[in-house]
């Protein structure tokens, strides 16, 4: 029997048709995977489901839970919402309360959903569940790692003993290792309660780890549905088989880079940071980073891996001269520095590409205002060259030079880090340091990222340190791979070899944590 059925849903904002006459029926008990590029119309299916839609929408078509129509009423919706739907978010430091500890957030939900059991020990049995140690109801959420949030946030959805769980890219900003464990964790439980499971999300993979079957939506319409195993080996539709070719990664480097001579040397860095105060007395410093030495050669694409959390993020913005080291120093290209004193004319030597384009620039500027910012750090230019250097710098990345008057909100999340490539590139570097350059992009837009950067360090002779969780990625990009635990380097080598003979436990336990291929050339 059905829980869910949608019968030709549409959901239109203006002009604009989100979903498209979309029908389609999930089983009691069945775990239902919903893949597609962003925009497609996989989270607002979600939404509409829950009853989570924004006021703009209008929608028609009917959505039967259970066999009945969902409750027009806003309180009887919350009143399903609450006992029945539990809803996993993309992104839970955004979805949590800040200023509530987990336990009262936990709390709220037990409350609000009228389970039979509350108080500390319903919430302990929850946390329990989800692999959470009942001291972690007195946390808030900015004192939990990424995955603990994620885990967290299951929690609270499980609270009301919901009959579906929807998770919307509920693992897309974890490293390898906490995404397997949250799969793992929703597969497990979603079978022991017996929940109906819906699942969204652009990562293939992940679907094919946990659903028994998937809908590919495009542009708000299903394109295709079926078993996963079936859909994933006899693909029908074009779209699907271009999203499933996208999954793999052709290698892109030869391996190869110019000379044993080092662009940047790191030596011995550390950066701790204090603990305690006036009122919490002194304590041992943390050690973000923890005497890393290594070295990057001039045109060599460098890759580090490792858990969120393990330093990868504090060394690069020591590299860049965001953060200073505590001890030890930096060399690069002859000029030595400890971080924030490195020097302006070689702060234009060395980029940076941020994990999320969107957040990095500023909504009021357009885009050539804000590609032009890094320009000063060479010195004055004239209106004329200014100008030339921003549409070289566009044009590399492949857009139109006619786009450097929009706004960020104007571009697609590809084209952004096309853009954020660009700003890059503006002040032409000597190395561009990459924070998960790909990692919220959908698996399409990925690998023509992932080329165009190739091809940028072929053309200019590019020296690249990639910070990424992605194995996939780093052993197509990277020439050479370091793995950082805790602060610091465990095991070094060329990512064929790292990741086929593995001998750190960690490496090991990242190799091990890959989500299988889910198509073979």
């Amino acid at each position: 029997m059905a829980l869910i059925e949608l019968e030709n849903l549409t959901i239109h904002f203006g002009s604009y048709a989100a979903v498209d006459g979309l029908s389609l029926s999930i089983a009691k008990g069945e775990r239902f995977g919903i893949i597609g590029e962003s925009g497609s119309g996989k989270s607002m299916t979600a939404m509409a489901i829950a009853g989570l839609l924004p006021d703009l929408a209008k929608v028609s078509g009917r959505i039967l839970f259970d066999g009945a129509p969902l409750p027009q009423d806003e309180q009887d919706m919350a009143r399903l919402r609450a006992q029945n739907i539990g809803f996993v978010f993309q992104e839970p430091m955004t979805a949590l309360n800040p200023l509530m500890k987990i336990g009262k957030q936990i709390e709220e939900a037990l409350v609000l959903s009228d389970a039979p059991k509350r108080g500390d020990t319903a919430i302990a049995a929850l946390l329990d569940e989800v692999g959470l140690e009942a001291k972690h109801a007195e946390r808030y959420p900015h004192q939990l790692s990424g995955g603990q949030r994620q885990r967290a946030m299951i929690a609270m959805a499980l609270a009301g003993e919901p009959e579906l769980l929807i998770a919307d890219e509920p693992t897309s900003a974890l490293d390898v290792i906490t995404q397997r464990k949250v799969l793992d964790l929703i597969a497990e439980v979603s079978t022991r309660r017996q929940m109906t499971l819906l699942f969204i999300s652009h990562d293939i993979k992940a679907v094919a780890v946990l659903c028994e079957r998937v809908g590919v939506m495009q542009k708000g319409k299903l394109v295709e549905i079926g078993a996963t195993a079936d859909v994933i080996a006899n693909a029908k539709d074009s779209y699907t088989q271009k999203l499933l070719k996208a999954t793999r990664i052709d290698r892109l480097t030869d391996g190869t880079f110019v000379g044993p001579e080092p662009l940047l040397s790191v030596e011995a860095a550390t950066r701790a940071y204090a603990q305690g105060g006036r009122f919490f007395g002194r304590q041992e410093p943390v050690k973000a980073v923890s005497d890393v030495s290594f070295s990057i050669g001039k045109g060599e694409c460098l890759a580090l891996v490792g858990p969120s959390g393990c330093g990868k993020t504090t060394l690069a913005r020591m590299i860049v001269g965001l953060d200073s080291a505590t001890s030890g120093q930096f060399v690069f290209d002859g000029t030595r520095y400890h971080g924030k004193d490195l020097p302006p004319t070689r702060r234009a030597d060395i980029s940076l590409v941020f994990q999320d384009p969107f957040g990095s620039f500023d909504p009021r500027m357009t885009i050539g205002q804000s590609l032009g910012e890094p320009l000063p750090l060479r010195g004055a230019l004239s209106p004329l060259d200014r100008h030339a250097r921003l549409v070289e710098a566009i044009s590399a990345v492949g857009l139109d030079p006619k786009m450097l008057d929009r706004y960020p909100h104007e571009f697609s999340g590809g084209q952004r880090q096309r853009l954020a490539i660009a700003r890059a590139m503006v002040t032409r570097p000597k190395l561009v340091v990459l924070d998960e350059p790909v990692s919220a992009l959908d698996v399409s837009v990925r690998g023509d990222i992932l080329a165009l950067l190739a091809k940028l360090r072929a053309e200019h002779g590019l020296s690249y340190l990639i910070i990424s969780h992605d194995l996939d990625m780093v052993g197509a990009m990277a020439d050479r791979v370091l793995v950082m635990e805790k602060g610091q380097i465990v095991e070094e080598g060329a990512p064929q070899k790292l990741f086929a003979q593995p001998q750190h436990s960690l490496t090991k336990a990242l190799v091990a944590a890959r989500l299988p291929e889910v198509f073979a050339a």
